[in-house]
């Protein structure tokens, strides 16, 4: 199962090994109390019980057994410095085997919750038809079918779930647009929707066919583009180099930008591109695309979905125009 992490390495998997090993029961129980616990307490009861560190001497050098006798408050020290060292040396441990980014209880919740918005709107609006049809006689599939599938309703309610998703996890405190442009013959052609509302898209989907642009840039690698700053991507000279569009940007504008193509099962091609922009610098990390990939990928699943609905609902309309 693929985990939503990024910034991982065969290090880090092997202090995380290390880490989930030392957390069994033998380790925790046993071993961790000998390696942490039993070296200071022995050495500070030497140090400490009158007759105990004599007994000891004649195991030990002479020059040993003379620095237990007459330093009992070094001894000591020592014993608690051990003790910091060797909890240091597992924390330091424990914190490297963290990625960089992974998702949270609370990062999973919030996804959870934005998909539950989304499924609650269908969910009524077939309980409602549902409801409809038990109290009539005579039901016609075909206007059932058409009445109970919304696709652009759903879709818009799924780019407003992926602007939530990216407002929690940001910690910037950016705003961001999310739209969804349609894609025909690898070239956009329309906005199919947008969030938030008041806050339409700036660029014409007409721009966007710049190989320069990131939509492009989506579409040809066919893979998530994410630019950290915009203002720096302008910057490259070279237009083969660059992977973002200026079109009504302006100088004094910061922000972020990522492009996500979504592939269509049944054609095999790209007939949608997610963009999702933010108004601060960093806002978007690159080094976490991997992690913005798997959320994109939860949400294009069901964006595709409401396409295929809406081919389907396309064919069932000119099959009614017809009869």
């Amino acid at each position: 199962m693929q985990h939503p992490i990024v910034g991982d390495s065969w290090g880090k998997a092997l202090a995380r090994s290390f880490i989930k090993f030392s957390e069994s029961w033998l380790i925790k129980s046993i071993v961790k109390p000998l390696v942490f616990i039993l070296p200071p307490t022995l050495l500070t009861t030497l140090a400490t019980r009158q007759g105990l560190s004599t007994s000891v001497t004649k195991y030990l050098s002479p020059d040993v057994a003379a620095f237990i006798n007459d330093s009992a408050a070094a001894i000591l020290l020592g014993a608690y410095i051990y003790i910091i060292i060797v909890k240091s040396i597992y924390s330091l441990i424990k914190n490297y085997s963290k990625p960089s980014r992974e998702l949270s209880i609370k990062d999973i919740i919030a996804i959870n919750k934005a998909f539950e918005i989304i499924v609650s709107d269908k969910y009524k609006r077939m309980s409602d038809e549902a409801k409809n049809t038990i109290k009539s006689n005579a039901i016609c599939p075909t206007t059932t079918f058409l009445k109970i599938t919304k696709p652009d309703q759903q879709i818009a309610l799924l780019i407003g779930g992926i602007r939530s998703i990216f407002e929690h996890l940001d910690e910037s405190n950016a705003h961001f647009r999310v739209g969804l442009l349609r894609i025909t013959n690898n070239k956009p052609t329309d906005w199919v929707c947008f969030e938030p509302i008041s806050h339409p898209p700036r660029t014409e989907p007409g721009q966007l066919s710049a190989p320069s642009s990131a939509v492009s840039t989506a579409i040809r690698k066919k893979c998530i583009v994410v630019i950290e700053d915009i203002q720096r991507e302008l910057l490259k000279t070279s237009k083969d180099k660059r992977r973002f569009l200026a079109g009504n940007t302006q100088i004094n504008d910061q922000g972020s930008q990522l492009c996500y193509p979504i592939t269509h099962a049944s054609t095999g091609k790209i007939e949608y591109v997610i963009t999702i922009a933010g108004n601060k610098k960093s806002c978007l990390i690159e080094k976490h695309a991997e992690l913005y990939a798997w959320i994109l990928e939860q949400f294009s699943l069901r964006i595709s979905l409401e396409h295929s609905l809406l081919i389907l609902k396309e064919k069932a309309n000119e099959h009614q125009r017809a009869a």
